[in-house]
This record gives C-alpha cells, structure tokens and sequence, in this order.
C-alpha cells in the first residue's frame, strides 16, 4: 500500500510519502510532482520517514521529482528516513550526497 498526504503553505508543499514506493505506485508519485509543479510550486518535499519499501521504479521516481522540480524552478529536497534498508540503497546508489537532503525539523525556507 502507497500513499501520499500533501501538506501546504504557501505555494511550498510536503508530501508525506507512506508504505511502498515501488513500480506500480512511482507513477501516482511523479504525476503529484508534475501537477504541483504545473501549478507553481515554490518547493516541493517529500518526507520519507514513513516509506517502508523503496525499489528502483520509486527511486527513479524520487530522482525524476527532482528533475521536474528544477525545470519549474521549485526548491526541492528530502527528509530521510531511519530505516536501515532505505538508508542503505542511498548510500550504495551514491545518492546520499548528491540530493538535498533536509532535517526533519527543518520548515521550508
């Protein structure tokens, strides 16, 4: 199960992604991103900290997230999660340094 709840203000946005990302969800991810985007997005996070399962599809659709976000020049950036699987895929895909990671307690600028 996969599930996304948006949090606003502002024209900056949360989504707080749940349970699986994985190859039959990662589409209903990118197409929330490309909507807010569309719409004028300022920033855009995705907290991860509730996501149990993350494959490649869900990882492309994290990376595409923030491609999208950069061509409607909207901030973008990741809370991480704590769970040692989801910890490890970033750190062996090298993703771990190259995305904009952001504390949890951080607000949007």
């Amino acid at each position: 199960m996969f599930g996304i709840r948006q949090e606003d203000r502002d024209d900056r946005y949360r989504l707080v992604l749940t349970g699986e990302l994985d190859m039959a969800r990662a589409d209903e991810l990118e197409a929330a991103i490309t909507r807010l985007c569309t719409a004028g997005a300022l920033e855009i996070e995705l907290d991860l900290r509730q996501l149990t399962f993350i494959d490649s599809q869900g990882l492309r659709a994290i990376i595409a997230a923030q491609e999208t976000c950069a061509s409607h020049h909207a901030e973008y950036f990741l809370i991480r999660g704590e769970h040692p699987a989801q910890q490890r895929l970033f750190k062996v895909t090298g993703l771990l340094n190259l995305l904009p990671w952001r504390g949890p307690g951080q607000d949007p600028s």
